[in-house]
This record gives structure tokens, sequence and C-alpha cells, in this order.
């Protein structure tokens, strides 16, 4: 199972990277917005193979935030019903937390343990196995 990782903090991405391919996945990382959406459109267009599950930092560098790239991979017909995992360290206000609800990702705030992350990964790779895509 391959898994994308929008994530500019290198910390984090180590670690999830490291815990993640000791789990059996295969991880592809990208620092910035415009990295990740340039990889899954292009993926989508050439009919590629699509990550089973994407991990996205809301908040990002630059002008594109992780909402916008969420936004923007629903918009694609390959990643519809792709599992996401939204990660945040900043409280939800009740306009953001209205917005999550028509994308449909799975929040997770920070800090969160790897255990948590890890099991969470699991339970949506599972629900949502390639053949449902």
């Amino acid at each position: 199972m391959h898994i994308s990782l929008l994530e500019d903090d290198s910390a984090i991405q180590e670690m999830l990277q490291l815990v993640l391919q000791d789990e059996g996945y295969s991880v592809t990382i990208y620092p910035t917005a415009e990295e990740c959406l340039n990889a899954l459109q292009g993926a989508a267009q050439h009919q590629a193979p699509s990550p089973d599950l994407l991990i996205v930092d809301w908040l990002l560098p630059g002008l594109v935030s992780g909402i916008e790239v969420i936004q923007q991979v629903r918009r694609l017909p390959q990643y519809r019903s792709l599992p996401i995992i939204l990660t945040t360290a900043a409280t939800l206000t009740e306009p953001e937390d209205a917005e999550l609800q028509g994308l449909q990702v799975t929040l997770l705030e920070k800090p969160f343990a790897i255990d948590d992350m890890v099991r969470l990964i699991r339970d949506l790779t599972q629900r949502h196995s390639p053949s449902e895509r």
C-alpha cells in the first residue's frame, strides 16, 4: 500500500516515513502543496496508480493551504473516495469545521501519538481498499 504525505516539517516527514515503512507501507513525501498537486494531477491524467491514502498538513508555507489541496484533489474523479487524513495544530473555528464535513477527511490533531496515526491509517486503508475506488 502506498501513502502520499504532504508535510512541510522535515522532522515529522522523517518520523512518519520511517514508522510507516516499518509497517510495510511505501511513502512518497511532498514538502509543498504544489509538488503534491502536480504529482497527483499527473497521475490522474496518465491513469497511473494512485496512493491508497493521503496525509495532508493543514498549515503549509506558500499560498495553498492543506484544505485547498484537498478541495483540488477531490475534484479529480480518481480521488473522490481516497482516504485523507488532515493533520493540524490549529484550533478549528465553526466555519472551518463545517468546511471539512464536505471534504470527507479524517482530522488528526497535532501533536498526535504515532500509534494513533498508524491505527488510523490501518483502519482507513482497510475500509477503502483500492477496488472500491
